[in-house]
C-alpha cells in the first residue's frame, strides 16, 4: 500500500528555522503534582535533537480527563494544567518555555486557539522564548469531540506548525 501522507522520520526532515509542533505523552500529572518524569524524559532527545537541527519546539499534550463523561462540560484548573510539566521542564533543562493563555467558556473550555499564540511564535522564533507549551489539549472543545469541531481544532493546530511530529 502506497503512503499518500508525506510522512518521513524526523531525521530526513530539514528542521532549520522551523516551527515543529511536537505532541508528547506526557500525561503525568495527577491532582497538580508529578510523581515520576520518566515519560518527560523519555522525550528529551527528541526536543534536543530537534533543537540541535535549528527547529523551533512547540508542545502538546494531554493531561488527565478534565471533561465530565455526563455533563460534557470542560473543567480547567490546577489538577490538569501543564504547568507542573513545563515548570519541571524549566528547572532541567534551564529554557524559557511559555504557555499562552486562551479564553475559557464556562465550561465548554476552550473554543479555539486563539491568535494571540502567534505573538509567542514570533518570540520563538526571534529566539526570545526557547519554546511553547499549549496548555492541556483535552481543555479544548475540539479535542475530544468529533465532526466539524474536531476538524477545526486539527486545522487550527496544523496552522500552528511547518512540521509535526508524533
Amino acid at each position: 500500500m502506497e503512503n499518500n501522507l508525506n510522512i518521513r522520520p524526523i531525521q530526513e526532515a530539514d528542521l532549520r528555522d522551523k516551527i515543529v509542533l511536537v505532541r508528547v505523552d506526557h500525561n503525568v500529572v495527577k491532582k497538580g503534582i508529578i510523581y515520576d518524569p520518566y515519560r518527560i524524559d523519555a522525550t528529551l532527545g527528541t526536543l534536543y535533537y530537534i533543537n540541535a537541527k535549528g527547529g523551533k519546539i512547540i508542545l502538546m499534550t494531554h493531561v488527565g480527563r478534565p471533561k465530565d463523561k455526563k455533563s460534557g462540560a470542560i473543567s480547567i484548573g490546577k489538577d490538569t494544567s501543564v504547568e507542573p510539566i513545563v515548570e519541571y521542564l524549566r528547572n532541567k533543562l534551564h529554557i524559557n518555555v511559555q504557555i499562552p493563555e486562551f479564553t475559557a467558556y464556562e465550561d465548554k473550555g476552550y473554543l479555539s486557539i486563539e491568535t494571540s499564540v502567534n505573538h509567542m511564535i514570533r518570540d520563538l522564533r526571534e529566539d526570545k522564548i526557547d519554546a511553547i507549551y499549549l496548555p492541556n489539549t483535552r481543555w479544548f472543545a475540539g479535542e475530544e469531540n468529533k465532526g466539524e469541531d474536531a476538524e477545526k481544532f486539527a486545522n487550527q493546530l496544523a496552522g500552528l506548525a511547518d512540521i509535526y511530529v508524533n
